[in-house]
């Protein structure tokens, strides 16, 4: 049983490293040998789509999946059982609709060829139905759990009937299944879309995870519409993970673990404390310098703020400075993260508008650093009015050992800027050679990792790439079903009827993201709003990567938007503070970071300077 219970940590641990491994082996081939591996792109990317599904059963398991609570925590516990329930009654019905379309489409994609592999495309369709069964698993013994905690109100035998019965019909009797096709019973004709969105809407408010939220839309638009190609919303999963250039995801995730988990965050750290610490508000321009290097590479602004942010909150409490600060400083530095290489969001973004991910990391540099300035400016003025004292001024010899300590972590941001950029590595190789180099340094210089911690940050890395994966494939069906129905285009016409200056339009976009950005982290909300507002930007000749640095940059500021702003809470749980002492205190950092986002939008020149 427990090695059952450890099946997806084992395979998808031992499948990820072979997938590291075929890169690696590509980047010495093509490098080296200048004869690269022609089946090496196919094999990753047919390995990635099991990694990925793995990574959303770990996810299941551990019920990680990323969701909205903050209007599910307010309702009375009675409310709370009832609408738990209900999600996992929904998540149930979606794990169903995987099995049955899953294995339709396995059967379908027979005839289709991985050439470079002699293979059937079936072979990457299996992982979909197989990895269900598994995920089917997981879900019942969360539910069990849940149920002792008394979330829920069904008993589990009841679920587990429920199951044995969805998966029967499913392979027995798939037809009975028709009666979901609710175009039968309702022509809601043109306002189907609305009461579509309204619906995922009140899901999302709800507590329903946001990547389930999505498929359950999905599902129902198709119900309501064209129940025929329903399996296209499974297709789409399997599609999505199909992609080379994701490939670096959950490779730049896994370094920034081990960044954060093995010495070299802290090097760097106390060496940013050497160089900056003795100036007015230094320990604050320590934090932000912090996230300027490395907080881009976890794939979550949030993740950052909890992860790396207790680093800076304690250096900052131990040079005297007060709670407020420590948190609202940790919560809006995370704002440059999605913006400075290598950025995961960036990534995604590069993928769905179909943009160079080269040319949005090179775009990201000036913003990133303005940003930085902007807030290390309010920083410097916050302090000053406090009177905290500087910390001691350290010797240049201090400075120096401080340096030498640093130094091989020093290189590990120049390795893969300077690969990228220079064109030695694609995105996706860079992120490769960075795993390689932070393992490097971490087990044989500095020492500080050892193999379980080094298994413990696969697992990580897994999951956080299944739960980003299951969300872009789902956002990508739910943005075509909204193509469907004009979505983007009633989007534009809208916002264009407010004004045909792009000015305009960028100033009305940018609210809607800050509105979005309090709710969604980063990575979800591009998935979910780059799809409806892309057609706006190009029809009004705005460069589609400014506006992903633009983007970015919003979103992330939405994250730190009292009164519901993501990071806050985060921020509030790591300084160990009420989230009402921050409010004060994170404005002045929120109107500097507004200031550097209006120059952004307003100035295309500092996003596209290094672009040719």
């Amino acid at each position: 049983m427990k090695v059952f219970n450890k099946l997806e940590e084992w395979l998808g641990g031992s499948l990820f490293i072979a997938m590291f491994v075929v890169l690696v082996m590509q980047i010495f081939a093509r490098q080296i040998f200048n004869s690269p591996l022609i089946w090496s792109e196919e094999l990753s990317r047919l390995i990635f789509v099991y990694v990925g599904l793995l990574g959303v059963s770990m996810g299941i398991r551990s019920q990680q999946h990323i969701m909205i609570d903050f209007l599910y925590a307010k309702f009375p516990k009675s409310m709370q059982k009832i609408v738990f329930t209900i999600i996992q009654i929904l998540i149930l019905a979606c794990l169903i609709f995987f099995l049955y379309f899953g294995y339709d489409l396995f059967i379908k994609k027979e005839e289709i060829e991985i050439v470079s592999l002699g293979i059937s495309m079936k072979w990457m369709y299996l992982a979909l139905p197989l990895i269900t069964l598994l995920m089917l698993v997981r879900f019942y013994q969360a539910y069990l759990e849940n149920y002792a905690q008394d979330k829920v109100y069904i008993k589990p035998i009841f679920i587990l009937a429920l199951i044995v019965l969805l998966v029967l019909i499913a392979f027995i009797k798939p037809e009975l299944f028709k009666v979901l096709k609710l175009s039968n019973y309702f022509d809601l004709g043109e306002m189907t879309i609305y009461y579509v969105l309204i619906a995922w809407l009140v899901m999302i408010f709800f507590g329903v995870p946001v990547g389930w939220s999505l498929l359950v839309a999905c599902i129902l638009y198709f119900a309501l519409t064209r129940w025929k190609v329903v399996y296209f919303a499974a297709d789409k999963l399997v599609y999505s993970l199909d992609s080379f250039s994701l490939l670096s995801v959950p490779f730049f995730i896994l370094t920034g673990i081990l960044m954060n988990g093995s010495g070299i965050t802290e090097r760097i750290f106390n060496f940013a404390k050497a160089t900056l610490g003795h100036y007015i508000g230094g320990m604050g321009h320590v934090n932000v310098a912090a996230s300027l290097i490395f907080s881009g590479m976890s794939g979550s602004a949030i993740a950052d703020a909890g992860g790396l942010g207790q680093l800076e909150i304690k250096a900052m409490r131990d040079e005297g400075y007060d709670d407020d600060i420590c948190g609202g400083l940790t919560a809006a530095s995370c704002i440059i993260g999605p913006l400075v290489p290598p950025s995961i969001s960036m990534i995604i973004y590069g993928v769905i508008a179909n943009q160079s991910i080269a040319k949005l990391f090179l775009a990201g540099f000036v913003p990133g650093f303005l940003t930085t300035i902007a807030l290390m400016i309010m920083n410097y003025f916050v302090c000053k009015k406090r009177g905290y004292k500087k910390a001691a001024k350290v010797s240049l010899k201090e400075r120096w050992i401080a340096f030498k300590k640093s130094f091989w972590a020093l290189l590990t941001p120049i390795l893969i800027i300077g690969g990228i950029f220079s064109g030695i590595f694609t995105p996706t190789e860079a992120a490769c050679i960075s795993v390689v180099y932070s393992a490097f340094v971490s087990y044989f210089i500095y020492k500080d990792l050892n193999l379980k911690a080094l298994y413990n940050t696969l697992l990580d890395a897994a999951v956080l790439n299944g739960i980003t994966s299951f969300l872009l494939g789902y956002s990508t069906v739910f943005s075509t079903f909204m193509t469907f129905e004009k979505v983007p285009q009633m989007i534009s016409t809208f916002l264009t009827t407010i004004s045909s200056n792009p000015f305009v339009v960028l100033f009305f976009i940018n609210l809607i993201l800050l509105f979005i950005g309090l709710f969604l982290d980063t990575v979800p909300a591009i998935i979910v709003m780059a799809p409806m507002l892309l057609p706006t930007v190009k029809a009004l000749g705005i460069n589609p990567v400014h506006f992903g640095v633009v983007m970015a940059v919003n979103l992330a500021i939405g994250l730190c938007t009292p009164p519901y702003g993501c990071n806050l809470f985060v921020g509030a749980a790591v300084a160990k503070i009420k989230l009402d002492s921050m409010f004060k205190l994170i404005i002045p950092f929120f109107l500097a970071a507004i200031f550097a986002l209006a120059i952004i939008t307003y100035v295309p020149w500092l996003s596209l300077v290094f672009i040719k």
